[in-house]
């Protein structure tokens, strides 16, 4: 934890000078919408953040429990919310998975396993932002819900041909086992290139066994196509309740017919593919940006400010310090030594 405390800092930093850029010039208005929000719609958004979570939870779980039979609903969603916090201090989301893998070898399921597991539902999690992503840019083509003058939309017409590159190189690394033996020969000769290495023959052979394992407990996935099928609908309802959020969140500040459902989905998923593109943990400053441009058209500049507030406090600070609790509920006592096998 300790060396993650200089990120918390400077994640503390940039988001002190983004609210003071937000809120500098209408500071009266954005507090007073602020001051009287409805607390029964924010409760609802703060129940979509928990379903989100949740529908998380019910994917990851299925491949944990076919690996662990025993594997309990709970530690999956303890397991899922700790991961929030990782996911939020560090830059794209990159340390949500690892401090999972770490988690679920203490709980005695190998490393190669939870790596497919996680792997498997990170690909469904992709394959449902595509899908979602689909329904927001034809939605959109029709309705003309998002400016055409928006300056954003290129980015996340790139961002969404990211994703289903992503999307493809995941589905080809568990199902091409002779190409992925020919990619890591390379990569495993390069860095062999370096003198300062020793026991490389061992290395390389621990390395290839690593991948054959893989290989292999991905073939089980492969064949059982239901639980694809099954984690990709839970990926799509969590995906579907997190993009509703800024509905109620409208709602809450007292805008009840100034944003619809589509219009929630469709601006939402625009923003969560702009802030896929921001190396700053939490996709920090790029996400309230995208918000405040895809959801500008819906009403004045100092509501739609409060809603962003209100928006990021539901589904990133909030749910970052909720993970923090979580990962002092789960590492009872002194931290044990993992060993990687």
């Amino acid at each position: 934890m300790k060396k993650y405390k200089t990120n918390i800092i400077i994640l503390i930093l940039i988001s002190v000078l983004i609210m003071y850029l937000i809120m500098k010039d209408d500071f009266k208005d954005i507090m007073s919408a602020l001051t009287n929000i409805d607390i029964k719609f924010l409760f609802v958004a703060l129940i979509l953040m928990g379903l989100y979570v949740f529908f998380q939870s019910l994917s990851l779980h299925l491949y944990l429990k076919s690996i662990k039979k025993d594997y309990k609903l709970k530690d999956t969603f303890i397991l899922m919310c700790s991961a929030q916090f990782f996911n939020a201090i560090t830059p794209f989301s990159s340390g949500g998975q690892p401090f999972q893998m770490y988690l679920l070898k203490k709980q005695g399921i190998k490393v190669t396993d939870s790596g497919n597991a996680l792997l498997q539902n990170f690909f469904t999690y992709q394959l449902a932002l595509i899908i979602m992503g689909t329904f927001a840019v034809v939605t959109n083509s029709f309705l003309h819900i998002i400016p055409s003058t928006s300056l954003l939309k290129n980015i996340v017409l790139i961002g969404y041909i990211v994703n289903i590159v992503v999307l493809v190189l995941l589905f080809s690394l568990g199902r091409a086992k002779n190409l992925n033996t020919k990619v890591f020969n390379k990569i495993f000769n390069f860095i062999f290139g370096f003198k300062f290495i020793k026991n490389r023959e061992h290395l390389k052979e621990e390395a290839t066994k690593k991948i054959d394992e893989f290989y292999n407990s991905s073939i089980y996935f492969k064949e059982n196509k239901f639980i694809l099928v099954k984690s990709t609908f839970y990926n799509i309802m969590g995906l579907t309740m997190y993009y509703l959020i800024p509905l109620f969140i409208f709602y809450s500040i007292g805008k009840f017919n100034t944003v619809n459902a589509l219009d929630s989905i469709v601006c939402a998923s625009y923003t969560c593919f702009v802030g896929s593109f921001v190396p700053i943990p939490g996709g920090t400053g790029g996400l309230e940006y995208a918000f405040l441009e895809f959801f500008r058209s819906f009403s004045d500049a100092s509501i739609i400010s409060a809603c962003m507030i209100l928006w990021r406090l539901s589904t990133y600070y909030l749910p970052m310090i909720l993970g923090a609790i979580s990962i002092a509920f789960v590492r009872r006592g002194k931290e044990e030594e993992v060993k990687w096998e």
